[in-house]
């Protein structure tokens, strides 16, 4: 899925430019609304998109447009206001046509529910707690029993003339100020997973199946892992992960007509004025009037997913590995993914060699297409280990791998492990490198090391030596005769005169490294780390984050001719 650009200031350059192109994954619909008008708002893991009612996509929003996270877990109507949760907190919004405007903005962990109750809006956390918004000020509303009733807030709802909260430890009702207890039944403690308020009643959604709360008794329902509750055509409904779209009849949770059966693994159920959504896993369904048929929406190309682990170029094509689903290549404006079983789909680098030859490292071997031949190597052909964590060209033209149990170079033959006879202990090699004289980088998770293929001496730097603020090396950057060392908690450091046998430290800081996250492009080095993309001079300690991005969590950085790709958790973007 592709977002229409827009001009804003560019932290990196200080200049306007135009704003991220946003491609996501908008395959997995984690919540539905039908508007005025006959469009529908689709929540996704790669967005917040609007549809029309023949389920062609109008619009996608991102965090690159204001919204506070990509991944949209909740659509809520709360009181006037329109409010959208998360990953990263929640937004009010309005909306015109395809244009987003925030009213008021909540940046916290995800947002799984919005309810308002008597002049207030409530907010449900993913990751434990309830808050609640006036006009002026926010507040936490306290949750008595045990921790874990804390950790997971998944649902609100008015019923009975009072607020509830669905939990991972079961059901609280608002009494006084605070969430007190409210079990199913005695000796029942069900993880809540929605909730929806009928008037006096209150309908419970768990992984267990559903429940219904009419004064004092509880009713209990069959239906399994259940995620959404909605009252459909007069009936009560539930979308379930492997019951598809269910409804009540008589005391049991049949199948609802009319979904196709392609519908299983379901998240999603809204109805308005007639008008219904319904999605999951599988993707949207749609039905604009209580008397149509239900349609599926057109699939829309992107990335595999949204998490982008690793970017390769060649020219114009776009090579994207995902972190479980697989590689795609973006070959002018047109996405292709690559299914092979030659390829695993948990990938953690990628390269392109001179030879224009993708080179993919996956967690069961490396894979190496070539043209429309595709081959892979495993530990049955010599790789040091099953998992294969990094990749690079050397000068010569052989590939330098780093695994999880040490490194190895492969030219025409066999692959040949680094250090073998030495035992060099370079194990988890998460970086490769290799500097103008030759000399060979590995970054581990026990340090630094450096050496040559036919050396039998290898030399290490570490927290111990005085060179490294973190032992644990993930990505490497090499210019002129200095070396920038990534590492996961400890920030950068740069080591000067890095061939001679005395390189000289300094500590750059600035954060939590990804695999592969630092680059030279031009005079600025790129940072890809948990908090955002990092840019620097490389000398001093200063650094600017990238604005406008549609995850936080960076793992990549590439410049083809005017435009720089930047791979994250959200999705990929592309910066003109």
């Amino acid at each position: 899925m592709i977002r229409a650009a827009v001009l804003v200031l560019a932290a990196v350059t200080g200049r306007a430019v135009a704003a991220p192109v946003v491609h996501s994954a908008t395959d997995e619909v984690r919540a539905c609304y039908p508007l005025d008008g006959g469009d529908f708002l689709v929540g996704t893991g790669g967005g917040l998109v609007r549809v029309s009612a023949s389920g062609a996509t109008r619009v996608v929003w991102t965090a690159a447009d204001g919204l506070p996270g990509t991944r949209i877990d909740s659509i809520a109507v709360a009181g006037d206001q329109l409010w959208i949760g998360s990953d990263a907190g929640a937004a009010a919004v309005r909306l015109d046509g395809t244009a987003l405007a925030i009213a008021r903005r909540v940046e916290t962990g995800a947002v799984r529910d919005v309810v308002r109750f008597e002049g207030a809006d409530y907010l449900a956390f993913a990751d434990g707690g309830v808050r609640k918004l006036d006009a002026t000020s926010s507040a936490d509303v306290r949750i008595t029993g045990t921790a874990r009733a804390r950790t997971a807030v998944a649902a609100l709802a008015v019923a009975e003339g009072t607020l509830w909260a669905g939990t991972s430890a079961g059901l609280y009702r608002l009494s006084h100020g605070r969430f007190e207890p409210a079990p199913l039944a005695p000796g029942v403690s069900a993880d809540v997973t929605a909730l929806h308020g009928d008037g006096r009643r209150l309908w419970i959604a768990t992984t267990a199946g559903l429940y219904l709360r009419d004064g004092t008794t509880v009713q209990k329902f069959s239906g399994g892992e259940l995620r959404r509750i909605a009252r459909l055509d007069g009936q009560i409904v539930a979308a379930g992960l492997g019951a598809g779209i269910v409804r009540v009849d008589r005391g049991r949770l049949v199948a609802l007509a009319g979904i196709p059966r392609e519908l299983v693994m379901a998240q999603a159920i809204a109805e308005r004025g007639g008008a219904a959504c319904a999605g999951g896993l599988e993707g949207l369904w749609l039905r604009a009037t209580s008397t149509a048929a239900w349609t599926t929406a057109a699939n829309h190309p992107g990335p595999p997913s949204n998490d982008v682990s690793a970017l390769a170029l060649d020219g114009d094509r776009v090579w994207v590995g995902t972190f479980d689903h697989g590689l795609a290549v973006l070959d002018h404006g047109a996405w292709q993914r690559i299914t092979d079983r030659a390829i695993d789909p948990r990938i953690n680098a990628l390269l392109v060699d001179r030879h224009r030859r993708v080179w993919v490292a996956t967690a069961a071997g490396v894979s190496m297409i070539d043209q429309d031949r595709i081959t892979r190597l495993t530990i049955r052909d010599g790789l040091p280990a099953r998992s294969v964590l990094a990749l690079t060209e050397l000068h010569d033209g052989r590939i330098l791998i780093g695994t999880t149990s040490g490194a190895a170079i492969l030219g025409d033959g066999r692959p040949i492990a680094l250090g073998a006879k030495q035992n060099l202990e370079a194990r988890n090699v998460w970086a490769v490198a290799e500097d103008g004289d030759g000399w060979i980088w590995l970054g581990t998770t026990t340090g630094l090391f450096r050496g040559r293929a036919d050396d039998a001496a290898w030399t290490r730097y570490a927290v111990a030596t005085g060179q490294l603020r973190d032992d644990w090396v993930m990505a490497l950057a090499i210019r002129d005769r200095s070396v920038w060392v990534g590492t996961y908690h400890g920030g950068v450091v740069r080591l000067d005169d890095a061939s001679s046998d005395a390189p000289r430290a300094v500590a750059l800081g600035d954060g939590w490294i990804n695999p592969g996250g630092l680059r030279w492009i031009g005079d600025t080095l790129y940072a890809a780390t948990m908090d955002g993309l990092r840019t620097g001079d490389g000398v001093t300690a200063d650094w600017t984050t990238v604005a406008g991005l549609p995850g936080r969590d960076t793992t990549a950085a590439l410049r083809a001719g005017d435009t720089l790709w930047i791979a994250t958790r959200r999705g990929l973007a592309a910066i003109r």
